[in-house]
């Protein structure tokens, strides 16, 4: 894999810095939901309580998921493969935008004239 040198942390980091990015994420996801579950278990006025603790909690969920060499390694290699896929650009996310669109109406206008013709057939033929 080739190594960008225009310097600048995130760029040293490498795809690297998703994976600490997911792991962040994760932690903060983990923190809010325990902070919300404290919260409607405890009643409200523990606001200072329950965010220490969601906190301390998120911190363990992202220094044990850290330490499980499984979860780490099933990380480092999506992010891997992530990294070796040619994503579109942007006139080509337009352009394919455009075609599901108008295939879509296309599709539409079908699936409409089919509709009236065999209600006018069925109409027809039972009165």
């Amino acid at each position: 894999m080739q190594q960008d040198t225009r310097g600048g942390a995130s760029l040293q980091l490498g795809v690297q810095k998703y994976l600490y990015t997911g792991y962040f994420v994760a932690g903060l996801i983990v923190a809010y939901i325990t902070h919300q579950v404290i919260t409607r278990a405890w009643g409200e006025g523990h606001d200072t309580i329950a965010t220490a603790g969601a906190v301390v909690v998120g911190i363990l969920a992202v220094m044990g998921a850290w330490r499980n060499e499984r979860i780490r390694t099933l990380s480092q290699e999506t992010i891997d493969e992530l990294a070796k896929v040619t994503w579109p650009t942007r006139q080509e996310t337009y352009s394919a935008t455009v075609v599901v669109i108008i295939t879509s109406i296309v599709s539409a206008v079908i699936i409409f004239g089919l509709d009236r013709f065999w209600s006018w057939f069925t109409d027809l033929i039972f009165r």
